[in-house]
Parts: C-alpha cells; sequence; structure tokens
C-alpha cells in the first residue's frame, strides 16, 4: 500500500493526501518528472529573490526581526497599553492572524485593534473606546500610497496630536514601509518617526516574514525566533527533498490534476485559534493565482462550526469541491466536561469528555463523510498551536503558492488586477477634490454667499 501522509521533514506539520489520490491517477514516472523540473525553476527563482519571503527566514536584512524586537522593546518601556494596528490586505491580514492563532502564547498585556477599512461609522465606534494617552499607532504599507491605509492614519495621527501633543504623537507612531521610497516615509521623516522596512522583493500577502508579522508578534509578547525556526525548517525540506519524496510535488500534481472539475477551494481549520489563517490564505491563493483567466474560488470556513451551515453543500452540492482540512494534534490544554448530575444520554455521553477530543471526533468524523461521498479532500496537520508550527504553516503555504504559479504558467507575485483598481480610485479622488474646489470657488462668487459671510462675520 503506498504511503499517503508524510512530514514537512523535521517541522511540526504533517500532509495527508489520500483524500485526493482516489479522484485521479497518481503521480507516475513521466509526471514526476514534469513537476520536477519545474520545481527546480521554483526553487531557483526563490533563491534569487523573485519573492523575498524565502530568504527572509535565513536572512536578518530581509527579516528585520532583530529591528522589529528592537522597537517592540523600546514600545514596551515607553507603556503602551494599545495599538492601532492600520494596513489592509497584506499589511493586515499577516499580523491580525498570527496574532489571533497564538494570543494564548502572548505575554504582553498590549491590546490591538485593527483599522482596514475607511468606514466612517467603525471608526468613530471604535476610537472613542481607546485611550490615546498610552496608544501606539502602527501604519503599514508597503507603497506608501495605499488610501484606505493613509485616510485611516491620518485620522489617526491627528487624534494623538490633538490628545497628547504633536512632539508626543510622533514618539507614539511608528511606519513600516519601503526602506528607500513612498509618501509615507517622506512624511515619517518629516515628523521623525520611528520606521522599520519591508524589503523591497517582498509582497503583501507574503509580508509576515518582515516586521509587518515580527514586529506585530514581538510587541505582543511572542516568541519570533521560533516562528522564523519553524519556517526555516520547512525551508531546510525544500533544499533537501528529492524528487520521489518532494510533498510539495505530490501536492501540487493532484491540485492540478483536480482542477479541471475542482476549482473551488474551501480551508476548514478545526481549531478556533487558526480561524483567521484561512481569511490569510484566501488571499494568498486568490490574488496569486487568480489571473490570466485561471486560478482558484478559495472560501474560509471554521470545524466543526461550520458543520451546520456549509456541510449540506459540501456533502450533497456540486462535486466541484475541494475541501483542505487543518487539525491539530495536541492542544496542550486539557478541558474536561463536567458532570452536572442529570442522567440523560446526552449529558452523560459527554461527562468526563475532553474538548480537544471531542474537536478532533468531529473532524474525523467529517473526513470520513467525505470520504464516503467522494469529495476529494487534504489534511494538514499542526504538532500544536505554537509559534514555531504557525510559522511552518505560513512558510509552507507560501511555497506551494510560488510553486503552484509556476504549475499554472502564471506570475503568483502580481496583482494587476489590485493596481488597475488603484489607478481608477486615485483618477476618482482627483476628480472629486478638483470638483470640490471648483464647488467652493463657485459658492465664493456667488453674492449671496458672500452677504451671509459678511453677516456672520
Amino acid at each position: 500500500m503506498s504511503i499517503t501522509a508524510a512530514r514537512f521533514g523535521s517541522s511540526p506539520l504533517l500532509l495527508d493526501w489520500s483524500g485526493l489520490r482516489t479522484h485521479t491517477k497518481e503521480l507516475d514516472a513521466n509526471a514526476r518528472t514534469e513537476f520536477t523540473t519545474t520545481w527546480s525553476t521554483t526553487l531557483e527563482k526563490l533563491h534569487q529573490g523573485v519573492s523575498g519571503f524565502y530568504n527572509a527566514v535565513v536572512t536578518p536584512e530581509i527579516s528585520q526581526l532583530n529591528e522589529s524586537m528592537e522597537a517592540a522593546k523600546k514600545f514596551h518601556a515607553a507603556g503602551i497599553k494599545d495599538c492601532i494596528f492600520i494596513g489592509i490586505g497584506g499589511s493586515s491580514l499577516g499580523p491580525m492572524c498570527l496574532l489571533d492563532s497564538l494570543k494564548h502564547l502572548a505575554t504582553s498585556k498590549i491590546q490591538f485593534h485593527f483599522f482596514e477599512n475607511p468606514d466612517p461609522i467603525d471608526w468613530q465606534y471604535r476610537i472613542q473606546k481607546i485611550d490615546p494617552t498610552h496608544t501606539l499607532v502602527c501604519v503599514v504599507t508597503k507603497s506608501g500610497t495605499t488610501y484606505e491605509t493613509l485616510s485611516i492614519f491620518m485620522l489617526a495621527y491627528d487624534w494623538l496630536t490633538r490628545t497628547v501633543g504633536h512632539h508626543q504623537a510622533a514618539k507614539q507612531t511608528i511606519a513600516i514601509t519601503d526602506p528607500e521610497k513612498g509618501e509615507l516615509l517622506e512624511f515619517a521623516k518629516k515628523e521623525n518617526i520611528t520606521t522599520l522596512s519591508i524589503h523591497p522583493s517582498v509582497g503583501g500577502r507574503y509580508s509576515v516574514f518582515t516586521p509587518v508579522g515580527l514586529f506585530a508578534g514581538a510587541l505582543a509578547g511572542l516568541n519570533m525566533d521560533a516562528f522564523l525556526a519553524g519556517a526555516k525548517k520547512v525551508r531546510d525540506y525544500c533544499e533537501k527533498a528529492t524528487a520521489d519524496k518532494n510533498l510539495f510535488l505530490t501536492w501540487a500534481y493532484y491540485l492540478d490534476a483536480l482542477y479541471g472539475n475542482h476549482r473551488t477551494h474551501v480551508m476548514m481549520p478545526y481549531a478556533t485559534p487558526l480561524r483567521l489563517t484561512a481569511n490569510w490564505w484566501v488571499q494568498l491563493w486568490a490574488e496569486s493565482l487568480g489571473k490570466d483567466g485561471k486560478g482558484f474560488t478559495a472560501i474560509p470556513s471554521l470545524g466543526a462550526i461550520d458543520q451546520h451551515s456549509m456541510l449540506q453543500l459540501l456533502r450533497d452540492g456540486p462535486n466541484d469541491k475541494m475541501i483542505w482540512f487543518v487539525n491539530v494534534q495536541d492542544f496542550k490544554t486539557q478541558v474536561k466536561v463536567p458532570s452536572l448530575n442529570f442522567k440523560v444520554k446526552s449529558f452523560e455521553l459527554l461527562e468526563g469528555q475532553e474538548l480537544g477530543a471531542i474537536l478532533d471526533t468531529e473532524f474525523r468524523a467529517i473526513q470520513k463523510v467525505m470520504s464516503n461521498q467522494k469529495r476529494p479532500h487534504l489534511q494538514i496537520q499542526l504538532d500544536s498551536i505554537s509559534e514555531e508550527s504557525v510559522g511552518a504553516f505560513f512558510f509552507t503555504l507560501s511555497v506551494l503558492t510560488s510553486y503552484m504559479g509556476d504549475v499554472m504558467k502564471l506570475n503568483p507575485f502580481d496583482q494587476p488586477g489590485v493596481e488597475e483598481g488603484k489607478i481608477y480610485i486615485r483618477e476618482t479622488l482627483v476628480q472629486r477634490k478638483k470638483q470640490g474646489l471648483e464647488a467652493a470657488m463657485e459658492a465664493e462668487a456667488d453674492p449671496v454667499h458672500r452677504l451671509r459671510l459678511h453677516r456672520e462675520s
């Protein structure tokens, strides 16, 4: 019987593809040669820095880990209690997911408030609940010109300045952006604001291995050395894996073989702390591979909650979906259901059961349901939810995405659709600004308007 599950080297990550192999022919010698050649091409590009995330885990100049940790230490010493974290897309999803998945290990009491959308109701409602006196404003945009991010930052910086004064506001702000160019960098230099650098080779959705993720983690009191160490274990595996045992080849082969009929992918973690990893993966998978008329529809989910919403569709709906189960082998926390001395079957069945075991039972049951219905699925298992395992998880998915780009013959590191949208946004904002000035000039030229201003003065 052939092997259908294996670990990524010494990493805390295991892949089980048994739920895929029955849906298409297995990887034969000819296909393995083709996919091995493509893998070599991908690895060469990553070595050359086509996307710096791959080298960031072994190159301090790219990761900026030391600088991130020093900045975090400075703000800890300053007594920061809240952090307004401003970014969008890869500038927020990575750190947000990182902090949420590892919050049970955080040693800092700093409260994070992520502001992504320029939504007036959200801004007004949440900002009034934050004390600016001990609040850090962290703004993240690689280009330095992301309009959603800059609009919120301008509000936050003005809010700080009006409350704690101009000089102190600058001391309570940090900008994470390009090291050499961009309007945010210009402003930071003008105001003498602390800055951290996103290496030019690292795109937003891969930037969790730069200060975008590392500073947030360090500020939360997480072990970011361990985070990078987990990623490095997968990188070491990439460097040493032979063609006949390379899990990335097997994984990509089945995804490609099933592409024609299964272009909707659903990621379903069976662990609440990993809920947002599915959201981070959606951007990575959809934005990287959705171009040139190709790509996958990526959907986030959460077990066991979505057994009560999406499971019916996944089981009996159109057979065009592939489920990515994510489970945890050991939650490292024992919580047992107590006895309430109520003698009915359901209560008695649950008495003494451990919550983690119940959740794992839910996962195994649904995995079996998918197998019985011949619905393709795969399993990614983390040994536990730790800095090391989350780092390995992020890195594995980033490498897989890079490789799938070459398999599908497209560039997984650009986003032409997003850039086109930015052009139209800028054009519209410029037009609105122009119209606003023209309307103001017309109003000032109006005799009635001038008379009103005269009376008011």
